[in-house]
């Protein structure tokens, strides 16, 4: 939300939040964090890594794709729908236009360009739950660990190869659309997250410290070829030690997180389920923070409050309405659904911040160990 709000909405005049803000809203004392902000990519894909995996351990191959129609898909509908409505008024795009974007991004077309911009990590998503999905209609979910570790190192041993220079043209190679959708570009950021599911449940082996090491390096690697990438759209400084770090951080969040989950449930169950509402709000959030947040930023503008205002009324509308969808939107176009695809699919509770097989994105969880 940070790296479109707060950068690209005025340091790049051809993406989505600039057409939506209109007249640019400069921040250049945000530069050093906002321009970063694109590091969240490689987090969530982490993140999901470890839910997925714990996800998957406790379903059937049914109930898996089940869970991930229910989770996925009233959000986009809603969203997609929302943002079209939007676009029609404010985007410059003809109608036909806007109406084949919508078209690909209501049925995730796997290849560019939806009605925003952000619907391009979904595809890759998709991708890896299949992955999942098919291990576990194969009965060989035991494999997954090893599986996704192969993923891993081969993405690592990419990135490990771009970097040497051996290949001067490997690095753009293997972060087009097709690399990312065969999860070449990203697959080591997932096995960290499926490595860590896997120590967290069952010990953390010298094998699977090793596995962490190696996928991390390729993800430093990646990262640090992305800030070269952003850096050289945005006219700013390619380094990549601001988004190293912020990385590095998350991961040691994640990792206390992790450890700490189980007990600060059993602690403060009030907290954790106010904080579960928030994680499942951060779906809405992602796929509708360009518009809302900057159609918000230009209404403040123009009525003449100073940017900083104008920048925290774009993050506080978009929140509330990412609140407002997870709370009161997706739940009847989930229920709606569910009573199409699995009628007579049970319910289920988990311990843990995350609660019920479709809310599995919100917020990384750790069993109980019995």
């Amino acid at each position: 939300m940070v790296f479109h709000l707060a950068c690209t909405e005025w340091l790049d005049p051809s993406s989505e939040a600039a057409a939506l803000v209109g007249t640019p809203i400069p921040f250049p004392a945000l530069l050093p964090l906002s321009s970063q902000g694109w590091i969240g990519v490689q987090m969530f894909f982490v993140i999901s890594g470890y839910v997925i995996a714990y996800s998957a351990s406790q379903a059937s191959a049914s109930r898996f794709l089940v869970n991930r129609v229910l989770r996925l898909m009233p959000g986009i509908w809603f969203c997609a729908t929302l943002s079209f409505v939007l676009a029609l008024i404010f985007m410059p795009e003809p109608v036909t236009v806007l109406l084949a974007w919508y078209a690909r991004t209501l049925v995730l077309f796997p290849a560019p360009r939806w009605i925003d911009g952000v619907y391009w990590t979904l595809g890759i998503e998709i991708i890896f739950y299949g992955l999942v999905f098919a291990l576990l209609a194969l009965r060989r979910f035991d494999r997954l660990e090893s599986v996704v570790l192969a993923v891993g190192l081969a993405s690592t041993l990419m990135w490990c190869l771009a970097a040497m220079s051996v290949w001067p043209d490997l690095g753009r190679i293997i972060s087009t659309r097709i690399a990312k959708l065969i999860l070449v570009t990203h697959g080591c950021h997932f096995a960290l997250g499926v490595l860590l599911w896997s120590g967290a449940s069952r010990g953390f082996t010298r094998l699977r410290l090793l596995g962490i090491a190696a996928c991390t390096v390729g993800g430093l690697l990646q990262i640090r070829y992305d800030a070269g990438f952003a850096g050289a759209s945005l006219g700013l400084d390619r380094d990549p030690k601001t988004a190293w770090l912020l990385y590095a951080a998350f991961l040691g969040l994640f990792c206390l997180s992790i450890r700490t989950n189980v007990a600060l449930t059993d602690a403060l169950p009030a907290l954790a389920a106010k904080v579960r509402h928030l994680g499942l709000a951060t779906y809405p959030l992602y796929l509708l923070h360009t518009f809302i947040g900057a159609l918000a930023m230009r209404l403040l503008h123009d009525l003449g409050l100073p940017p900083a205002l104008c920048l925290a009324g774009g993050f506080a509308t978009a929140i509330a309405a990412a609140l407002l969808v997870s709370r009161r939107v997706e739940p009847i176009f989930r229920t709606r659904l569910k009573r199409m695809i699995a009628p007579t699919e049970p319910g289920r509770a988990t311990r843990g911040f995350a609660s019920g097989p479709i809310d599995d994105l919100a917020i990384p969880v750790r069993q109980r160990s019995s």
